[in-house]
């Protein structure tokens, strides 16, 4: 059977065990094995990936800045701008410039267009999912505003919504209503804002739309400088990190649950329903106090290629949240150690299950929806991947897809979790945070 016929056929034969599995399952009562049928061929899908660092990329012995084919969307090749990926599930891939400073990639319910969304930059571009060409492009909500890195289209197709932020400065003794973030309504293909509202938090990020596009879930970084400084400190100083609900037809605000007020910011959520919204923390600290974080570790690791000189993730409780109740922490105080730089995190229906990425600790984690607590523990570097970042839900309906920060795609089933080898992909995607599939 060729590598064509097998992907068609992977989402049948998903309960039955492959060979070359390195699956490592630390947790205890695994999940058995169910036959699910795929909605639509492993083959018919495509995985988007927007690269970090395309100045470490060449082709044919050049900068790929400096191939025609590579730059044809790019006017000035001095302005910021991102190696797009796709990487169709039957092996083929495309690869493109966009001029955008990006972080994720959304793509429309009828797959005609998809939105790399600009992330603290100016600029976010539409693009064509299949060729990739460059459809449009538009400025932030105002003058300042910077891209907050993630949109969610609305199941019609026709609007877009986007995380946008307020010009960056300290608080000052003035309202903290006046650094609230706004989310912009686009049109889909020449992205020109409709409306806005506020988010009612600080540097909003992650957007998740629930309940058939009743509500928008929101998470708000919740950072500002220090009085007198332009940058953001480590550690954080954040007065008011949170999760909000917002009505999206009115941009009334339907509930606010405010998780830190001190050094630990919210970034990236999942969400299925108003008790079913799952939040990743992250908490910022030098090399010291990694090194006292780690002062039990006997097993030597690389460096963090997924943070900066000097700046260390240090662990932060991922969360399990809903209307009208506080916050929860997900997992053990051992599970927690574990959650550093938490990344991606997609929630999967139909197991009613969390599946998340914590980089920094190689770890790919799994969450029972209901109770928070953690199923599934993999320490990806076991299977030959390290520095996981990228999750998403493939469209057959029977896997998902996990991404290490430079290179390789991995293939799970749901439900189960086990690696399907044969499916699995080896591209290089030169840095990145986030993926889609469509």
């Amino acid at each position: 059977m060729d590598r064509r016929s097998f992907l068609a056929a992977a989402g049948v034969l998903a309960a039955a065990p492959l060979a070359g599995c390195a699956t490592q399952d630390t947790s205890e009562g695994a999940l058995a094995a169910e036959t699910v049928l795929p909605v639509k061929p492993l083959s018919a899908s495509s995985v988007y990936v927007p690269g970090y660092m395309p100045d470490k990329a060449q082709v044919g012995g050049v900068p790929v800045k400096e191939d025609r084919y590579f730059a044809r969307n790019i006017s000035d090749p001095e302005r910021p701008f991102r190696l797009l990926t796709r990487i169709g599930m039957n092996g083929e891939m495309r690869q493109t410039l966009l001029p955008a400073y990006a972080h994720d990639v959304e793509i429309s319910p009828d797959r005609s267009v998809g939105v790399m969304c600009g992330f603290e930059a100016t600029d976010q571009v539409a693009f064509d999912p299949d060729t990739l060409d460059l459809v449009a492009v538009a400025p932030s909500f105002s003058k300042g505003w910077r891209g907050g890195g993630h949109a969610a289209y609305l199941s019609d197709g026709k609007s877009v919504l986007l995380s946008e932020r307020a010009p960056r400065r300290s608080l000052s003794g003035g309202k903290i209503e006046d650094h609230y973030g706004r989310i912009t309504i686009r049109d889909t293909d020449t992205l020109k804002i409709r409306g806005s509202y506020s988010t009612h938090g600080i540097d909003p990020h992650d957007i998740r739309l629930i309940d058939n596009d009743r509500y928008l879930v929101i998470a708000n970084y919740g950072s500002l400088p220090r009085e007198g400084a332009r940058g953001l400190s480590i550690p954080r100083r954040v007065p008011e990190a949170c999760v909000t609900i917002i009505d999206t037809q009115s941009g009334k605000l339907e509930d606010k649950r405010v998780t830190d007020r001190r050094e630990t910011e919210v970034r990236h959520l999942a969400a299925g329903a108003l008790d079913r919204i799952f939040a990743i923390q992250a908490r910022l600290g030098g090399d010291a106090d990694l090194a006292r974080d780690l002062r039990n570790e006997r097993v030597a690791d690389d460096e963090d290629i997924t943070s900066e000189p000097g700046i260390a993730y240090l662990s932060a409780a991922t969360l399990k949240l809903a209307k009208g109740k506080p916050p929860r922490r997900m997992g053990s105080r051992s599970d927690t150690a574990k959650m550093r730089h938490g990344l991606s995190i997609r929630y999967d229906a139909r197991n009613d299950q969390a599946i998340a990425t914590y980089p920094s600790s190689h770890q790919l984690m799994v969450f029972d929806g209901a109770s928070g607590e953690v199923l599934h523990a993999f320490d990806t570097r076991n299977m030959g991947m390290r520095f996981p970042c990228g999750v998403t839900l493939l469209p057959d309906g029977v896997h998902y897809a996990v991404t290490g920060y430079w290179e390789n795609l991995f293939v799970f089933e749901r439900g189960s979790h086990r690696l399907n080898r044969e499916a699995c992909l080896y591209p290089t995607f030169f840095g990145h945070s986030h993926i889609t599939a469509a």
